[in-house]
């Protein structure tokens, strides 16, 4: 099967796209349609698109959105899809619209504590960041005292409560980043070193707004946060996007934000708390919050508020003979857009992050239609918003364009291989659906291997759009890229990863370069497909596994 495909990718051209029951696609000037579809030229082709300056760094509500999307449907229809939405008139859209609230700040905010020894004051985007997700024009905390709250989980399935026993009403809960057992590796009912969701930054102010605190400040330590500093400074200025929400984020913490470890250190030892000692309880059942003496915590942001419409993108190819059937395939569109510069260059162009991903998806329509219709319908979604918080997939899962209880799968891509061939690929969240042996079946018969997460710690199943989709039960399957490299091993697979995130992980300098190679990515998205056509051409189910939390959701889908 694999040998069929790889015939069929050296010899077609466009016009090689129909089959005798899938029209001819329309032609196109899209320069990757020149090359075999999930070749490496063509994966590098719209990279040199997306990733350009031109597209501004591809940020909801931009210019940036409007280049983007254009060019998305243009390729879609090329490659031989329909349309994905049906409006409420009965009409067809590639466009699933969604309103957003962007709110940015129109202040410099500087972070007051005080205490006994008199006022700090620590500066934005270098000390701290902060923000709020109440749609208030002015967000004034003064003298709010200040409560380390351990991790900051709730979580009455594992008996642990962070919370419990003390009323943060009013005041600035300091958290740390990650799960209890991250530093220790020992399961106290969150995996281990294996990040939860109870471990995201996302979770943690939820929590914080769910128990009425005035402000949720995060302490920023490299290794579990799983990025440096700079990272969370890339944002600062930016617009935070959230859905719209009823009760205008009234729900949500006064502000939140994060402080530098060395912030955080100072803190402590100004309230007479030792940080080691106090982290090392917070990792043990029954832990109990911890009022940081008589430090007030003191912050003012000005907030301009716009709601903007931005976009998911949805192309289908209908399905044969059971076209309600639907299979996903998923990337998000967006990066940062314009960001903080770094020797001049103040675009974040994101090409990895993912551009990659998108023509990954432009790719895979591509070969399908090139292979001949399925017998179910295979659905193609490129999300907005991922950066901001999974926004795009958060509205898809509000108001899905395909039923759920008959969406056989969904496959997420956010960041393709751009290193070069290797021998293994790496399943993200191994272990939670039978999505496990088709991608290994897949990889196997190419001549390489699967293996779990390298990184569990960092929480990446968490991290991306196909969080919401399993959220609604449908079993997921997210791979990265392995990391034994054909050329260099795994010591230098590892140091392009580590390489990445330290370098270019959201930053201007994440750009194509002449020694991108895009063979191996060309690999992974060739076992992606193998998966998705498998699915598309049977009558398989595939299950969560007994132990996954999504699981429940998917069975109370059903019909």
């Amino acid at each position: 099967m694999i040998l069929r495909h790889l015939l069929l990718a050296g010899v077609i051209a466009l016009s090689a796209c129909a089959s005798a029951d899938q029209p001819a696609a329309p032609t196109t000037d899209i320069e990757a349609f020149q090359h075999a579809p999930l070749s490496n030229e063509a994966l590098l082709s719209h990279v040199r698109v997306l990733a350009s300056d031109e597209f501004e760094g591809r940020a909801p509500g931009t210019n940036g959105e409007r280049l983007t999307v254009d060019y998305l449907q243009r390729a879609f229809e090329a490659a031989g899809l329909e349309p994905g939405v049906t409006r409420a008139d009965g009409t067809r859209s590639w466009l699933q619209e969604t309103q957003l609230n962007a709110a940015t700040l129109t202040n410099v905010p500087t972070l007051t504590i005080s205490g006994r020894d008199g006022a700090r004051e620590y500066a934005y985007a270098t000390q701290f960041s902060a923000w709020t997700r109440r749609l208030d024009p002015t967000v004034d905390i003064e003298n709010a005292p200040l409560v380390f709250v351990g991790y900051g989980v709730n979580a009455p399935e594992l008996g642990w409560n962070d919370y419990e026993g003390v009323d943060v009403r009013g005041k600035i809960v300091v958290i740390l980043i990650n799960d209890p057992d991250f530093e220790t590796g020992d399961d106290r009912g969150f995996g281990g070193r294996a990040m939860t969701y109870y471990g995201r930054w996302t979770y943690k102010f939820e929590e914080a707004g769910r128990q009425g605190a005035a402000g949720a400040i995060i302490i920023h330590e490299t290794a579990p946060a799983a990025y440096p500093w700079a990272v969370i400074q890339s944002a600062t200025g930016s617009a935070r996007w959230d859905v719209v929400r009823a009760d205008r984020g009234a729900n949500r913490a006064g502000f939140e934000g994060w402080m530098t470890n060395e912030v955080a250190m100072e803190t402590f030892r100004r309230a007479g708390l030792d940080f080691n000692q106090l982290k090392a309880r917070a990792q043990t059942r029954g832990f109990r919050s911890v009022p940081m003496g008589t430090l007030r915590g003191s912050l003012e942001l000005q907030t301009r508020v716009e709601t903007r419409t931005t976009s998911n993108v949805v192309g289908v190819l209908r399905g044969s003979e059971r076209p309600d059937e639907t299979i996903l395939y998923s990337a998000h569109w967006d990066h940062l857009g314009r960001c903080p510069p770094i020797d001049g260059d103040n675009i974040c162009n994101g090409a990895l992050d993912n551009a990659t991903g998108t023509g990954a998806l432009v790719e895979l329509a591509r070969r399908f239609s090139a292979e001949g219709r399925p017998e179910r319908s295979v659905a193609f979604i490129a999300l907005t918003a991922e950066e901001q918080g999974l926004l795009g997939a958060l509205y898809y899962m509000q108001d899905p364009v395909f039923d759920p209880a008959h969406t056989v799968a969904a496959i997420n891509m956010d960041g393709i291989n751009n290193a070069g061939r290797t021998r293994d690929i790496e399943v993200v969240g191994y272990g939670k659906s039978e999505m496990d042996d088709l991608i290994t079946q897949a990889v196997q018969a190419q001549g390489r291997r699967v293996e779990p997460d390298s990184s569990p710690e960092a929480g990446y199943f968490y991290r991306s759009d196909h969080l919401h989709f399993a959220q609604l039960g449908i079993p997921v399957l997210y791979t990265s890229n392995g990391i034994d490299m054909v050329d260099g091993g795994v010591a230098r697979g590892r140091e392009i990863n580590e390489a990445y995130v330290a370098f270019n992980y959201h930053k201007p300098s994440d750009e194509i370069t002449d020694d991108w190679d895009m063979s191996g990515g060309a690999e992974d998205l060739e076992a992606l497909y193998t998966v998705g056509r498998t699915l598309a051409d049977s009558e398989r189910w595939p299950e969560w596994r007994a132990n996954a939390e999504f699981r429940a959701a998917r069975e109370a889908s059903r019909p």
